[in-house]
């Protein structure tokens, strides 16, 4: 199993899963049309899976009146797992949604402070989305902590590097372009694939469990 290989690297390897030739000066315009399809099948296999290697434990300072704070760079927010406050040293759970009710008590548009946080959610604040929390804190000694999984590297310069396993992404790949092409070849490399998926997904160090795919060739 290897990740972190440039798509310079898929490109060539992916050329030659599908008979092409390693001639740089040949093929050049389907190329483009090979980085496309590796970072979409990157995306798919990412979309569809949980990936231990890339759960992530992120961070965020609360400070004494402020209300908004950037989101982790690197952070999915739409693959969250659990959000914790850390007060006094002590982590403790924080619900999402904040809603009219809540205000009522402490009134953020007032500028109402209390500690600790009891709620957080995500809010387009005007120029880009942002995290909020509530009560805002009056104090300095609070601790966002979340822990989810890490966005997606984009494939898009060569150089660029896979977050996935290098084989599966390309035996993927190959399956669909074999396809398209009518390749005997095709249905093989789809078996391959699958072999390869579920070699990586049992040897995963996960509770969560296994999610059957759509094959990614057929779409059944």
């Amino acid at each position: 199993m290897a990740r972190r290989t440039q798509l310079l690297d898929l490109i060539a390897r992916l050329r030659a899963e599908t008979g092409r030739t390693q001639n740089a000066n040949v093929g050049v315009d389907e190329v483009e049309n090979f980085k496309k399809v590796l970072a979409r099948i990157q995306e798919q296999l990412y979309d569809d899976y949980d990936w231990p290697h890339l759960r992530v434990q992120r961070s965020i300072d609360l400070f004494n009146g402020q209300r908004y704070y950037d989101m982790p760079a690197d952070l999915n927010f739409d693959r969250i797992e659990t959000v914790a406050l850390q007060y006094n040293g002590v982590y403790q759970g924080i619900m999402r949604g904040i809603d009219f009710s809540d205000y009522s008590s402490f009134d953020s548009n007032s500028d109402d402070r209390s500690s600790p946080a009891l709620k957080w959610d995500i809010r387009h604040t005007g120029v880009k989305e942002q995290i909020e929390v509530w009560p805002i804190p009056n104090d300095n000694i609070q601790h966002l902590y979340f822990f989810g999984t890490k966005k997606l590297a984009g494939l898009v310069q060569e150089s660029d590097r896979a977050d996935l396993d290098d084989n599966l992404i390309i035996l993927y790949a190959s399956a669909e372009i074999l396809a398209r092409q009518k390749s005997p070849d095709a249905q093989s490399k789809l078996e391959q694939a699958k072999a390869r998926l579920l070699t990586l997904r049992r040897n995963s160090v996960t509770e969560r469990p296994v999610i059957q795919m759509r094959s990614i060739v057929t779409g059944k």
